[in-house]
């Protein structure tokens, strides 16, 4: 892996980063870990020859260019994530060679939006009483998601679930929550069943109050969206 930040390549020739790495430890951290090659210069010289980028940036567009993309491996994998404006458009992307391209939006195919893991990370954590969220349990999320996504069926324009399938939610939970029993920092003991059992109830009643608050108008429905699909009318 490469990382690069607003000054260029992470690397451990970055006189700057040598000297700030006492106060950023993290940075610096990187610098040691990723990019055993020790390749400098800028964000095109990170990108040329890589399978994917995953970027988070400054929003487009053009903070991405298509020869940017030119220069990647074949069937490249292309995460520009920044909002409101992707720091390349999708179909500028796939027209320079990109085989999957994902976003932060959601009128593009393949949202990527941290609201497919985190509420999913909390619950789990809540339900089993942890006394942190370790690294560990972050991937068993991250594990579920890539499963559930397979199960739906994979193909370039659908690479995760959307935010609106809840079954989500409650498999993160349960995988978070039975990550923290097997590393013994949960403050209670439950079954996989009690667990979806629990999740599954917090969280249905969530939705259901939330459709209820709808119903009544005290707050607006999301726009362009079936978001009362599967809630108790």
């Amino acid at each position: 892996m490469i990382f690069c930040d607003s000054k260029g390549i992470l690397n451990t020739c970055r006189k700057d980063l040598q000297i700030d790495r006492y106060n950023n430890p993290y940075k610096w951290g990187l610098c040691i870990t990723t990019n055993l090659g020790n390749r400098s210069g800028g964000m095109k010289h990170a990108i040329n020859g890589a399978d994917v980028i995953i970027a988070a940036s400054k929003p487009g567009p053009a903070t991405i260019v298509k020869h940017h993309i030119h220069s990647m491996a074949d069937d490249a994998i292309v995460f520009a994530l920044a909002n409101p404006t992707p720091e390349i458009w999708p179909w500028e992307a796939e027209e320079a060679g990109a085989h999957i391209v994902a976003t932060g939006r959601s009128d593009f195919p393949n949202q990527i939006n941290n609201s497919l893991v985190f509420p999913g990370v909390f619950r789990g954590a809540l339900d089993v009483r942890a006394s942190s969220i370790t690294d560990e349990m972050c991937l068993s999320a991250a594990f579920e998601l890539a499963s559930i996504a397979e199960e739906k069926g994979l193909h370039k324009e659908c690479i995760v679930p959307k935010m609106d399938d809840w079954e989500v939610y409650i498999r993160e939970a349960v995988a978070v929550g039975s990550k923290a029993m097997d590393q013994g920092i949960s403050g209670i003991k439950c079954s996989w069943q009690e667990l979806s059992s629990k999740s599954r109830s917090i969280i249905d009643k969530a939705r259901n109050e939330t459709f209820m608050l709808m119903k009544k108008g005290f707050i607006a429905p999301p726009p362009n969206a079936d978001f009362y699909g599967g809630l108790k009318t």
